[in-house]
C-alpha cells in the first residue's frame, strides 16, 4: 500500500516537473512584445534652406547732363581803354545791320545803320582798325553769302567789299562745321562752332556748342588739343591769350570769366566774376587791360581782368 503511495507521488512529480519543463520551452520561444526587427539606423542630415533670391533693381548709369551752349547773338569789340563797337545779330535775310559806337568806353552808344548803304542782313564779326576805321563781316540781304563792309567815317557811310571777304576770319551761319581764315575754309575740330575769336591772319581761338575751346596757329588748318569747359557763352582776344565768360560755374552765380593763353594747351584761369547779372546772351571784349560784359541792359567794365565791376 505504501509503495502504491510512493509510486503515484512520483508519478505526479514528474508530471509537474514535465509541465514545467514544457512551459519553459514555449515561453523561450515566443517573441517578446518589446522585442523586433532589427534596422539598420538611417543616416539623416537637416536641410539647410538655400537663401532666397533677392533680385536687386538694374541701376542705369546716370550720363552727366551736358551743357549746349547756343550760338551768340550779340558782338562786343574794343580798339583801346574808350573805343568800342557792339552790335545784334540775327537770321538773314530778316535781319538788319545796325551796329553801335561808343567812345568813352561804354557809357554811351552811337546807333548805326549799314544796310541803308549796303545789302547787309546779319552781322558775323566786326574788327576795328582806328578811331574812325570799322569793317564787318556781313552775310547780303539778297542771297545771305558773305561780303565785308567797310566804314571810314566812324559809321556814317558804309561801303561794300565782297571781293576781300576772303582776308577775314568767319562763320558761315549756314556751315557751322568750317571756320574761314585768311587761309582759306577749312573743317572746324567740331560739328558746330558758336564763336570765333581772332588774333592775327594765323591765330585764333573759337568755341563749340559743347563748350569746347579749341586754338589753331595755321588759319585753321590744324587745332590744338581741346579744353573742355561746359557752359562756355563767347569769348573774345585779350592781351595776351583769350577771355572766355561762361555760365554754370562752381562759385560764381553770374557769369564767369576765365582767361588763357594763346598756346595750345593753355589751362584756363578763372579770373573773375559777375555776380549781379542775369545770364542769358553774354558778350565780352578786351583791350589795353580793361574788359568789358554786355549781359542784359548793362555794360560793364573792369580794370583787374573780373574781380570789380563799374
Amino acid at each position: 500500500m505504501l509503495r502504491r503511495r510512493l509510486l503515484i507521488a512520483g508519478l505526479a512529480v514528474f508530471l509537474l516537473f514535465d509541465v514545467a519543463l514544457v512551459s519553459f520551452a514555449l515561453t523561450a520561444s515566443k517573441p517578446s512584445a518589446n522585442a523586433g526587427t532589427a534596422v539598420e539606423p538611417v543616416e539623416t542630415t537637416t536641410p539647410t534652406a538655400e537663401p532666397a533670391a533677392t533680385e536687386q533693381p538694374v541701376v542705369e548709369p546716370v550720363e552727366p547732363t551736358a551743357i549746349e551752349s547756343s550760338t551768340p547773338s550779340r558782338i562786343l569789340t574794343a580798339l583801346d581803354a574808350s573805343t568800342l563797337w557792339r552790335a545784334t545779330t540775327g537770321d538773314c535775310p530778316a535781319a538788319t545791320a545796325n551796329p553801335e559806337l561808343s567812345t568813352d568806353a561804354g557809357e554811351t552808344w552811337t546807333a548805326l545803320d549799314a544796310s541803308a548803304d549796303t545789302d547787309s542782313s546779319s552781322i558775323l564779326s566786326i574788327t576795328i582798325s582806328s578811331e574812325s576805321e570799322a569793317s564787318m563781316v556781313t552775310l547780303t540781304a539778297a542771297d545771305c553769302t558773305p561780303q565785308r563792309v567797310t566804314t571810314f567815317v566812324a559809321g556814317d557811310q558804309w561801303q561794300e567789299y565782297p571781293d576781300r571777304v576772303g582776308a577775314d576770319w568767319y562763320v558761315d551761319p549756314a556751315d557751322r562745321a568750317t571756320v574761314h581764315s585768311p587761309a582759306g575754309s577749312f573743317a572746324a575740330p567740331c560739328s558746330a562752332v558758336i564763336a570765333l575769336a581772332p588774333r592775327t591772319d594765323s591765330t585764333a581761338a573759337l568755341l563749340c556748342s559743347d563748350g569746347s575751346l579749341f586754338r589753331t596757329g595755321d588759319g585753321a588748318a590744324t587745332y590744338g588739343p581741346g579744353v573742355a569747359l561746359p557752359g562756355a557763352a563767347n569769348l573774345t582776344v585779350s592781351d595776351d591769350g583769350y577771355i572766355i565768360v561762361a555760365t554754370e560755374q562752381a562759385g560764381c552765380a553770374g557769369a564767369q570769366l576765365l582767361a588763357t593763353s594763346d598756346e595750345f594747351d593753355g589751362a584756363l584761369t578763372p579770373s573773375g566774376c559777375r555776380e549781379e547779372v542775369t545770364p542769358s546772351d553774354l558778350a565780352v571784349a578786351s583791350a589795353d587791360g580793361m574788359v568789358w560784359l554786355w549781359a542784359g541792359d548793362i555794360v560793364s567794365s573792369s580794370s583787374d581782368g573780373g574781380t570789380t565791376w563799374q
